[in-house]
């Protein structure tokens, strides 16, 4: 079982975590593996055929550039991690999504977002979904069918009967 820390939803009460958590024994004992300054954890997923591959979509500090921010990837079940993508210091990920057909392709949702006391940033230029179909050696940012400008945070969902078909669900900035 895998656990990732800390609120991704970016509110008033957002809490942050401590990295990403292990069980091997169906929860009854849990060990810290990894991305202790990441703080959100957006969402972790496993590669159906090999179960010691993990992806996980780091947001990042909220109140704070930096930290470890985007998508990493582990080989050796959370031994070591790779950030296979970062866009900056500002844009984080929420959400991950493998294809219904190959899980070497895999969709990210960036979300440029701070707080300040008081004040909420979320939104920008930085925003938008990535895709990788060589298991994260290398991404592309997606433009075609996507609104222009800024955007927000955005949701993915991968058609498991209609492969090759992703749902996004975008908080756009109309001009």
């Amino acid at each position: 079982v895998w656990l990732g820390t800390g609120e991704n939803a970016s509110q008033r009460s957002a809490h942050f975590g401590t990295g990403v958590y292990k069980s091997t024994d169906a929860g009854k004992t849990w060990a810290q593996v990894g991305l202790p300054q990441s703080e959100h954890i957006g969402k972790i997923l496993i590669d159906p055929r090999n179960s010691n591959v993990v992806w996980v979509a780091s947001q990042g500090p909220l109140f704070a550039a930096g930290g470890e921010r985007g998508v990493y990837k582990t080989t050796d079940g959370g031994a070591t991690w790779n950030r296979v993508l970062h866009v900056t210091d500002d844009t984080g990920i929420s959400d991950i999504a493998f294809d219904a057909k190959n899980a070497d392709t895999l969709f990210a949702s960036t979300y440029q977002r701070r707080r300040h006391v008081g004040q909420m940033i979320g939104g920008g230029p930085d925003g938008g979904i990535y895709k990788t179909t060589n298991g994260g050696r290398s991404f592309t940012k997606l433009s075609n069918g996507l609104p222009p400008g800024e955007v927000g945070r955005i949701a993915l969902a991968v058609d498991t009967k209609k492969p090759g078909r992703l749902y996004a669900l975008i908080d756009a900035k109309v001009a």
